[in-house]
Parts: structure tokens; sequence; C-alpha cells
């Protein structure tokens, strides 16, 4: 095997198996942290926290535009490292740009059910800066992962800032008589605004702020991941958004339990989000180096294993769901079982067929990527709002999980329109650990007798 595809597939593992630890870490942080919530705040402040959290994740979506995925796209592919500095650049500014205009709209929507209330300006204004930290930090990581650098790239994650922010949460609720949801919030600024600054003094000597025709990529890293933007808004609009139409739909008693189950349906698509993350950059490299059919089968071997691990999550779920939320949140959140199982049901479709996007991001078919997500989109909107309005909580959840399947396989079926191969998942589980952890893989036929050529030709 190449010395280039050896390192990718280095720094696929070292990448993957340090955000799936990182992201273990976070989850259980996040599922703390919404049980200190739960049981700290009452009904309307616990409602809107839930429809904060899932603000963070649209806003710092909307905040970048798309410029995640293509940053990370782009900075591999360019060997001159003063040329990677300025799109590094270019790509954090228009992030800074949009983020400051998107942050305080997403965030009047997260905190629309505080209208009328003393506490909704204070709400607004420390959800907005957030959301803004949120999106420069994620895109620091974007930035990171481009450029290879694992550990910094994932210690700027979302995950670990939910762990760093967790313990601060708790101390507060010991301390304070009656927190409030502005007690939670400004404890969530601060410790976001530390990761930030750490991040930005990490990446100092990667990324160029400023130089020779920084408006002109701004204006060119703008385009680019606008057409990114549709992927990612329709993914978030299948979980995540969902939470936002049951605060609008839903008594604020029911709104909580949709969103306590919606919120933790999210962590089973982790593995799927991480796997991503963790595979586009060497993916990017190894394609750029003409071993395509290598790609193929890493991504193969990522989802096989990623819907291993998401049916055996949702089986777990089934099996001990019920007894868990109530021993977490209490007994009135046991009935919210089913409508986890529900919700991560959809993660299934996600783990096995999600790669797809990734491949076809790498090759560069961003135009057909965006064109199907809206596609999805499209469908999707007009079904939850009649879900959420016409029907109820599992009417909504049903939704969700059939926009996920739709998105996954739409992706797929666009891969195998434009591409040679669609990775896929695999019956040989054993074959497809080994794949992404050993060392070296075994050569393909053809590739043997080229080394066993070269192998001559120096003994000679």
């Amino acid at each position: 095997m190449s010395g280039d595809a050896t390192g990718a597939k280095a720094e696929l593992r070292h990448s993957f198996l340090l955000r799936v630890g990182a992201a273990a870490l976070g989850t259980v942080a996040t599922f703390a942290l919404t049980i200190v919530v739960v049981r700290t705040l009452d009904a309307r402040d616990t409602a809107t926290f839930f429809a904060i959290l899932a603000a963070l994740s649209i806003g710092s979506v909307v905040g970048r535009l798309g410029l995640g995925p293509n940053v990370i796209r782009l900075i591999p592919s360019e060997p001159d490292p003063a040329k990677r500095r300025l799109i590094a650049g270019a790509h954090l500014r228009a992030t800074m740009i949009l983020s400051a205009v998107s942050a305080p709209i997403v965030a009047l929507f997260a905190t629309w059910g505080l209208i009328g209330h003393g506490n909704f300006l204070p709400a607004l204004l420390l959800t907005a800066t957030v959301i803004a930290i949120e999106s420069v930090r994620m895109m620091l990581s974007d930035i990171f992962a481009a450029y290879g650098r694992v550990l910094a790239s994932v210690a700027t994650m979302h995950y670990v800032r939910s762990a760093m922010v967790v313990p601060v949460v708790a101390l507060v609720a010991l301390i304070v008589e009656r927190p409030t949801l502005i007690d939670v919030l400004a404890t969530y600024v601060g410790v976001a605004g530390f990761q930030l600054l750490a991040a930005l003094w990490l990446a100092r000597n990667d990324v160029a702020i400023f130089g020779p025709g920084g408006h002109i990529s701004l204006r060119t890293a703008i385009n680019s991941g606008t057409r990114l933007f549709s992927l990612e808004l329709t993914a978030f609009m299948m979980i995540s958004g969902t939470i936002w139409l049951a605060n609008a739909a839903f008594p604020p008693e029911t709104a909580i339990i949709y969103s306590a189950a919606a919120t933790i349906a999210m962590q089973v698509t982790l593995l799927e989000s991480l796997a991503a993350l963790a595979v586009t950059p060497p993916a990017a490299r190894l394609w750029a180096a003409g071993r395509r059919d290598e790609v193929v089968r890493l991504l193969s071997s990522l989802a096989t294993i990623n819907t291993v691990v998401v049916v055996l999550v949702v089986l777990a779920f089934a099996a001990f769901g019920d007894v868990a939320l109530e021993i977490a949140y209490g007994p009135e959140m046991r009935g919210a079982v089913s409508l986890l199982v529900v919700l991560a049901c959809g993660g299934i479709a996600q783990g096995a067929l999600g790669v797809n996007i990734s491949l076809l991001i790498i090759c560069g078919r961003i135009n057909e990527v965006s064109r199907t997500a809206l596609g999805v989109l499209v469908v999707f909107l007009p079904c939850a709002v009649a879900a959420a309005f016409l029907g109820g909580p599992m009417q909504l959840a049903i939704v969700s999980t059939c926009g996920m399947v739709l998105l996954s396989v739409s992706e797929w079926l666009t891969a195998r329109k434009y591409l040679e191969q669609a990775p896929h998942p695999r019956l040989n589980l054993v074959h497809a650990v080994k794949e992404l952890v050993s060392e070296r893989t075994r050569l393909r036929p053809a590739e043997e007798d080229v080394e066993e050529d070269g192998a001559a030709d120096s003994a000679r």
C-alpha cells in the first residue's frame, strides 16, 4: 500500500476513535444536562431550553452555511500551504459574518415561547451569543479536520463543550437556590466562549484572516457553501427541527416529552456523523491520489459498522428505555420510550447509507447532493407540519423517521446514478472491522503484481 494510503487510513482510524470517545463523553454529558434541567426548571423554561439545544444545532448550520464540508473538501486537495491558509481564513471570515446576521434570527425562533415574559430579552441575547460562538468554533473544528489536526478538531467539537458545561451547570444548580433558564444560558456562554478562545489560539498558524484576493475568496467560499446548506438544513429538520414544531404545536408538558425523546434519539446518529467527519479529509486525499476503489471499500466498511451499532442501540432502547427514562426523568417520562424507539429507527438508514453523502461531496457532486436534499425537504416539511398540528407526538415521530429514511435512500440512489460505485453495508462485519483497523490491508492482485515487479527491479 502506498504511503499516502497508509497515512490516510491511519488518520481515519485516529480521528474515528477520538471522535467516538468524545461523542460518548458528550452524549453522557448531554443526557445528564437534560436531567438537571428537567428536575430544576419549570415547564416553560424546560421546553424553551430544549428548543435552544436544537437551535445550537441549526444555528451553527446556518452560521456556516455549508462552509464546513466545503473547507474539508478544498484544503486536503490544495498543495500550497499559503493558499490553504487563505482558504481557511476566507471560510472562517465568512462564518463570522453569516453567524453575526443569522444568530439573532435563530435565537428568536428558539425563545419564541418566552415572548411576553420578563426573561425573554436576556434569554434572546444569551442564546444569540452562544449560537454565534458555536458557529465560529465549529468552523475552526472543520478547518482542523481538513488539515489533519485530529486532536485539535476533536477538542473543539460540541461534544467536548457539552462535557465542559455539565459540571458547571450542576454546580450552579447546587449553589443557586432557585436557578433559572438565564443562569443556565449564562453558564453556556461562559464555557463556550472559553473553548472558542482556545480554538482561535490553536488555529493561529493555520488561518490567514486577511490576504491578497481575500474578498474574492470570501465570495467564492459562500457561493460553494450555500450549495451544501440545503443538505445540512434538511438533516437538521428531520429531528432537531421537529423539536421546534413540538414546542409550537404541543402543550409544554407534551413538548418536553417529545423533546427529550428527540434529543436522546439524535445520539443514535452520532456514529454516522462522526464517521463522516473522520473519513472525509483522508478519503478526499485518497480520491485525489486516484485510489477511488479503496475509498469506496473504506466507506462500505464504515457503513457496515455504523449499521450494526445503530441496530444494537435501537434494540437497547426498546428493551430498557422505559426503565432508564423513568429513573432519569421521573415516572411521567416513561411513556416517551415509544417515541424514542420510533425516532431512533431513522438512524438505521442513516447509518447504512449516509456515507454516500460524504462520497458525493468528495468527488465534487455538490449540486447533485444539494438538489436531492432540497427535494426531500420539500416533501418532508408539509408532512411534518401537518403531523404536528393535526396529529400528535407519535405522528410527528413517524414523519421524522420516514424523512431520515427518504433522505438516506435518495442520496444513495444519487450516488448510484452519478458514480461507478456506491458504498453500502456488507454482510461481513469482521472484514469491515479489519479493513478499518488493520495497519495494512490485503492488496488487490493487480497491486500485488506491481509490488512484486518493483521488488524484482530493486533486486536487479
